[in-house]
């Protein structure tokens, strides 16, 4: 693992503690060091059934990319938490990684040790709110919902009623117009 940033620093002044900046840090990494070994099926099995009649070597390397560039967007310091999720490949991504993160934190799987060296902070562990902090809105959720079969159409009546975007899979890698 390369050189931890100083997160202490970098989100001093965040509502993202430096900790859970670091863990995800950490766990996105290793998610995509799990693509780059040609080990992506425990990941790519956890995404919505819409997505499988595209899941190819391109969208399986453009996926697994996401999660170093979350990485990345986490080592450099995020002054606008919305920044950390630019596509709907970035937000499924990220709530992949956190799902992760706190299954391991609470596993005590990983050696968390230098993460627990940085400053405390009162939301340390608090993985909802983590959530409330880094996503404008949980659309890319319904697409697990078999009960909402169809929305990531963006011809359909509740696609365009709701102003959903990007969420069918050809559209997963398009950056947000914000």
């Amino acid at each position: 693992m390369p050189d931890e940033p100083d997160f202490a620093t970098l989100y001093a002044a965040s509502p993202l503690a430096p900790r859970m900046a670091a863990r995800l840090w950490v766990v996105g990494q290793m998610v995509h060091d799990d693509f780059r070994q040609g080990q992506p099926d425990m990941w790519l099995e956890q995404l919505p059934t819409v997505a499988g009649p595209h899941v190819d070597e391109r969208f399986i390397a453009a996926f697994g990319s996401r999660f170093d560039v979350i990485a990345l967007r986490l080592a450099e310091g995020l002054e606008e938490l919305s920044a950390v999720a630019m596509c709907t490949a970035d937000e499924l991504a990220l709530h992949l990684i956190i799902e992760y993160t706190e299954d391991l934190y609470g596993d005590g799987a990983l050696d968390w040790e230098w993460i627990d060296a940085l400053p405390a902070r009162q939301r340390d562990e608090d993985f909802g709110y983590l959530k409330d902090l880094l996503f404008e809105d949980n659309d890319v959720l319904m697409l697990y919902n078999p009960a909402m079969d169809g929305i990531e159409d963006p011809e359909s009546e509740i696609a365009q009623l709701e102003r959903f975007v990007n969420l069918h899979p050809n559209d997963w890698f398009k950056t947000f117009g914000r």
